[in-house]
């Protein structure tokens, strides 16, 4: 039931799609399409309103911004403002707002109030619309109330852990210290060095394993950090955090490969198995993991590897993914002669990502490339 709760809302969307496309009527078309778009708007309150309730309040709500990104397809402009990396992208349809605990006095107080407050609001407006004849848009609200409340029961930083357990075990809350977010903002703006200072005064509670995963593929220690990696995979169980080590995971057996650090043979299978990690569509993993990139070309698929690329670009949300996505596609360009371009996509990732020690592989792969090339004699 916990995992169906989030498919409702679009598969009835869907089933009305299709009524609405199918039915010949007109009349009966239009009242299809006005609950439907009611019923839309009702479910997207509660996560709207929640994401400008944290870009307003910030810590007086108990939580401390990281990253901003308005709109959804790639980023077309960005800036660090006040600490805090705010991208815009073109299809204003969405508003994220990732963040971390916040210390201070009293912060998980001010944590469940928050909850409450963004339960009480929206519930609230979803009596008043109920009665006042409005009910697809109160269903709407409703049941993505709900929606978020039960998927979020185990995980601390989400909604539903928040309301419900925050109460009764304060300790599954841990602010993150000042080093712990300055090392995850750094990560988020590709910043390596400004990460790797702060790294060492993290708590704990900061996760700073995957911080230092991070930090070892971005330095070229690619053994170290899949370890690393593989480390924090057997201990945690916060859906947020498996993606991060998944990703550090399959990029370092990447750059691991193409260094000759690890065979290729063996490389090949680990890649495969890494990549397995992901769980749904293998679609999204083909847009979300740069790794599937590099995959593709190993195959000796290097043109499915370029269009893999294009896809990805510039859709990561963190500066370091966004680099190692454009190093995927600059070497995927490289393998199938188009150096130019190749080189183009490298620059990019060196613009997002200065420190990131894949492109210097990178370039020495299209060095290799550009001098096996036949020499045109004239």
């Amino acid at each position: 039931m916990k995992k169906m709760l989030p498919l409702l809302a679009p598969l009835g969307l869907l089933a009305a799609l299709v009524a609405f496309l199918v039915e010949d009527d007109a009349s009966v078309r239009s009242r299809i399409l006005g609950p439907v778009l009611a019923f839309a708007l009702g479910y997207a309150v509660p996560r709207v309103s929640a994401e400008i309730w944290v870009l307003l309040t910030g810590r007086l709500g108990g939580k401390r911004k990281l990253l901003v990104t308005i709109g959804t397809g790639r980023v077309v402009a960005e800036a660090v403002l006040g600490g805090v990396l705010v991208q815009l992208r073109p299809f204003p349809t969405a508003l994220h707002v990732f963040w971390t605990i916040a210390s201070g006095r009293l912060v998980r107080l001010r944590l469940w109030l928050s909850a409450v407050l963004l339960t009480a609001g929206p519930a609230a407006l979803a009596w008043w619309l109920w009665n006042s004849g409005q009910r697809h848009a109160a269903a709407g609200i409703a049941l993505a109330l709900m929606s978020r409340i039960v998927t979020g029961l185990r995980d601390p930083y989400c909604f539903g852990s928040q309301l419900l357990r925050l109460p009764f075990r304060p300790s599954s809350v841990e602010p993150a210290s000042e080093s712990g977010h300055l090392a995850t903002a750094a990560l988020f703006q590709g910043r390596f060095s400004d990460a790797g200072a702060a790294a060492p005064h993290m708590r704990p509670t900061d996760n700073p394993g995957i911080t230092r995963a991070k930090l070892a593929l971005g330095a070229g220690r690619y053994a170290e950090a899949e370890q690393l990696a593989r480390t924090e995979l057997a201990e945690k169980q916060s859906p947020g955090l498996l993606v991060e080590i998944g990703l550090v995971v399959t990029s370092a057996v990447v750059c691991a490969g193409d260094s000759g650090e690890l065979p290729r043979t063996n490389a090949l299978p680990r890649l495969m198995a890494a990549v397995g990690m992901f769980d749904g569509d293998p679609r999204s993993v083909d847009v979300t993991v740069p790794a599937a990139i590099d995959l593709a070309r190993w195959e000796g698929r290097p043109d499915d590897a370029v269009a893999l690329g294009r896809k990805q670009r510039g859709l990561h949300m963190s500066r370091v993914w966004r680099a190692e996505s454009s190093c995927a596609l600059a070497a995927a360009l490289g393998a199938v002669g188009r150096l130019d371009e190749a080189h183009e996509a490298l620059s990019r990732a060196r613009r997002e990502c200065p420190e990131l020690a894949r492109t210097a592989l990178v370039a020495r792969q299209l060095d290799d490339w550009s001098a096996a090339l036949p020499v045109e004699v004239r």
